[in-house]
């Protein structure tokens, strides 16, 4: 059941309601300019029963529409986007609904053209909600799932943290993981010791950053020098860590898998970061770092190019990572600058 009502139940209904509305306004449109009579009566009568047809879909639409709002997976970006959506739809959807019950009262007589230019400029609204809308899918890609994981140069990726917050990733070529069921080895190779986390001081809670970007900066510098005390302080209990296809969902989790070779991998290159995005909406945050990054890890040359996105909530008045996603893929010459 929950894969029928998501996400499928809210963009099948918009269909019809923006349809029938806007097909419906258009016709009244045309009938409020012309005289009475012959196909303009029938045009006046299909606009009618459009425009409430619409009217009625539009009311499970919302409904819909507010399901999906509370339920779809999104983060902070996304969040933002929805917002605005719904702050379009609800105002939009209410002015249909009164021009479409005032237009049904009085469908006997031909509509007034104050009314046909009301009922354009709520169609009008209506498209823009719909943008909004088709922004969410095409745009921040909620409510659908991802395409299968293609393999080879530039799709395959691997991860690793990087310069300013974790913005390292390395392809499987290059980096030498094996990342067939979703998750990294673990153990690295003889000629890159991994950090020795258990010699690594107390984090220094008095030297907390008070910035989402300055916990996104001192994120990547614990995990450079093999900090784990810093890297758990910085992580919410049940963060997201995803990368290379999967993902795990807890700062144990990760301790217990990617944590090693990402320490590892970090120490061992030079990250370049590029640009940097930082979101902020309240009590969360996103950071979206791009990076280059170069050296040498397990024998191999490593040339890469890296997105980091970062989602942070401030909890007990510190802001912490809630979800991380690094992709990389190899450096061609045209992205290298």
């Amino acid at each position: 059941m929950q894969n029928l009502i998501e996400p499928n139940i809210h963009p099948m209904l918009v269909h019809f309601a923006y349809a029938l509305t806007v097909t419906g306004a258009l016709s009244l449109f045309v009938v409020s300019l012309s005289p009475t009579g012959g196909w303009r009566d029938t045009l006046k009568s299909a606009g009618d029963w459009m425009l409430a047809f619409g009217a009625i879909a539009i009311v499970f639409t919302v409904a819909a529409g507010f399901q999906a709002y509370y339920s779809v997976d999104h983060d902070g970006p996304s969040h933002a986007a929805m917002t605005t959506h719904r702050n379009w739809a609800v105002p939009t959807a209410i002015a249909i609904l009164v021009l479409s019950v005032w237009r049904w009262m009085k469908r006997k007589n031909r509509p007034p053209f104050l009314f046909s230019v009301l009922l354009l400029a709520a169609a009008a609204s209506l498209s823009v909600t719909a943008w909004w809308g088709g922004n969410l899918v095409y745009g921040h890609g909620l409510g659908v799932s991802r395409m299968p994981m293609v393999t080879g140069e530039g799709h395959d990726h691997e991860h690793a943290p990087g310069e300013g917050h974790g913005d390292e990733t390395e392809t499987k070529e290059t980096a030498g993981h094996d990342n067939s069921d979703g998750h990294h080895d673990n153990d690295a190779a003889p000629d890159t010791p991994v950090p020795d986390v258990e010699a690594a001081s107390d984090f220094d809670v008095s030297a907390y950053p008070e910035t989402p970007e300055g916990v996104v900066d001192a994120y990547a510098a614990a995990l450079r020098a093999g900090d784990e005390p810093a890297v758990r302080a910085m992580l919410a209990q049940n963060v997201i860590i995803a990368e290379g296809g999967g993902a795990e969902r807890s700062v144990e989790e990760y301790a217990g898998h990617h944590m090693p070779a990402d320490m590892a991998f970090t120490a061992a290159v030079d990250f370049s970061r590029k640009n940097r995005d930082v979101i902020v909406s309240e009590d969360i945050a996103t950071v979206i770092s791009e990076s280059q990054v170069h050296g040498e890890f397990r024998g191999e040359p490593v040339h890469s190019r890296m997105m980091e996105t970062m989602v942070l909530r401030r909890i007990d008045e510190r802001w912490r990572i809630v979800h991380i996603h690094w992709s990389s893929a190899p450096l061609t010459g045209e992205h290298e600058h």
